[in-house]
C-alpha cells in the first residue's frame, strides 16, 4: 500500500486531491494535513512514499516545507500543486529537489501520470546498503553479549539517525527489521551458551517509529535475557565456564578464551573463578588434565606417551614433570601401582 501525504490549508482543495489519488488506486492509502508544520510532524511518524503540496499556507509555507524534507534526505518525491504559474517558484522548488510542478485546478488526466512516474522513480532509486546492515548486526551482538547497555543505545540511535534506513519503504524497513532480528538471534545463539529468543509485534508495524520501537524493544529483551541469565548469580555463570573448559581440557585454551565465551573482561572472570575454586584457571585446567591422565592410564592399552598427547602436553617430559608434580609419581609409576604393565 503506497502512502500520499497532501498538503493544503485549503480543505475543500486537500479534500479533493485526496479523492482524486483514491480513485487513481483504492491502494493509496492518503493522510491530509494543513501546512508545512503538520506536514513534517507526519512524515516523522510515518514517512510517505510520495509529498503533493500547496506553496502559499500558513505556519510553514511549501518552499520551506520542501527545503525541509530535502535537508532531511529521506528520498521523498514532491509534486507541488499550485494557483501560482510563477517561474520564480518553480526554480526554487526545483532547487529543493521537486520533481513536479502542477497547477491548479488539477485534472485526474494531469495528477495520475505524475503520481505513476513519481512512483516508478522512488522503487528504482532507493538505496539499501545490507553490507552497513550487516556491519551494524555484528556490532550489536557484540554489544549485547558484552552487557554494554550504553553502547547498545549508542547504536539504536544511530540505526535511528543514520543513512541505513533513509529513503526505504516502511514494508522494506519492516522486513529489514524482522529479517535483521532473527539473524541477530541466531549468532548469539550460536555462541551455545544461553538461549535467545524474540517475539512478534503485538501491533502493526506500519510506521517508521512503530517499527523503530519494536527493534529497540527487541534489543533490549535480548540484553535482559541474558542479563537474567548472567544475573549476577557467580554460581551459575561458573558452571558454564567450568563446562566449558571440561569439554575442552585437551585443548590449548586460555582463560581470554573462555572468558569472551562468557561475555565477561578476562580480569573480572579471573576474579570469579579464583573465588568459586580457590585456584588460579592454570591450576585448574591443570588439575583437570592429571585427573583425565589417571582414568587414561587405567586403561591397559593405551600408551603413556599417548596419554600425554591426549590430555594436551605434546612433550611427553613436560607431561611427565606436571604428572609427577601433581600426584608425587610418575605416569608408569602410577600405572604399576595399578598392577598394569
Amino acid at each position: 500500500m503506497k502512502h500520499i501525504l497532501i498538503v493544503d490549508d485549503e480543505p475543500m482543495v486537500r479534500m479533493g486531491l485526496a479523492k482524486l489519488v483514491r480513485q487513481c488506486n483504492p491502494l493509496f492509502r492518503t493522510v491530509v494535513v494543513a501546512n508545512g508544520v503538520e506536514a513534517l510532524s507526519e512524515i516523522n511518524r510515518q514517512r510517505p512514499d510520495i509529498l503533493l503540496t500547496d506553496i502559499q499556507m500558513p505556519k510553514m509555507d511549501g518552499l520551506e516545507l520542501c527545503k525541509q524534507v530535502q535537508a532531511m534526505n529521506l528520498n521523498i518525491p514532491i509534486a507541488v500543486i499550485s494557483g501560482y504559474d510563477d517561474f520564480t517558484y518553480a526554480q526554487k522548488c526545483l532547487t529543493y529537489g521537486v520533481k513536479e510542478y502542477l497547477l491548479k485546478p488539477l485534472t485526474e488526466h494531469e495528477l495520475y501520470p505524475v503520481l505513476n512516474k513519481l512512483l516508478l522513480q522512488q522503487d528504482q532509486s532507493v538505496p539499501i546498503s545490507f553490507y552497513k546492515v550487516e556491519e551494524w548486526l555484528e556490532r550489536v551482538e557484540s554489544t549485547i553479549w558484552s552487557a554494554d547497555l550504553e553502547s547498545l543505545t549508542r547504536l539504536m540511535d544511530d540505526w535511528k539517525q543514520g543513512g541505513m534506513t533513509k529513503g526505504i519503504h516502511i514494508e522494506q524497513l519492516e522486513r529489514m527489521i524482522t529479517d535483521g532480528l532473527k539473524i541477530l538471534v541466531k549468532k548469539l545463539n550460536a555462541r551455545g551458551m544461553v538461549t535467545f529468543t524474540t517475539k512478534p509485534s503485538l501491533m502493526q508495524l506500519n510506521t517508521v517509529q512503530g517499527t523503530n520501537d519494536y527493534l529497540e524493544a527487541e534489543l533490549i529483551s535480548l540484553y535482559n535475557q541474558l542479563f537474567l541469565w548472567r544475573g549476577g548469580n557467580q554460581k551459575s555463570l561458573f558452571e558454564e565456564a567450568q563446562a566449558y573448559i571440561n569439554n575442552h581440557i585437551s585443548e590449548e585454551l586460555s582463560l581470554e578464551e573462555v572468558a569472551e565465551k562468557m561475555g565477561l573482561a578476562p580480569t573480572y572472570f579471573s576474579y570469579i573463578f579464583k573465588k568459586m575454586t580457590n585456584e588460579t584457571f592454570v591450576q585448574y585446567r591443570m588439575k583437570k588434565r592429571i585427573e583425565m591422565a589417571k582414568r587414561l592410564l587405567e586403561i591397559p592399552h593405551y600408551k603413556v606417551v599417548d596419554v600425554g598427547v591426549t590430555i594436551g602436553y605434546q612433550n611427553y617430559p613436560y607431561f611427565t614433570k606436571i604428572f609427577k608434580k601433581m600426584t608425587g609419581c610418575s605416569p608408569t609409576e602410577y600405572r604399576s601401582m595399578l598392577g598394569i604393565k
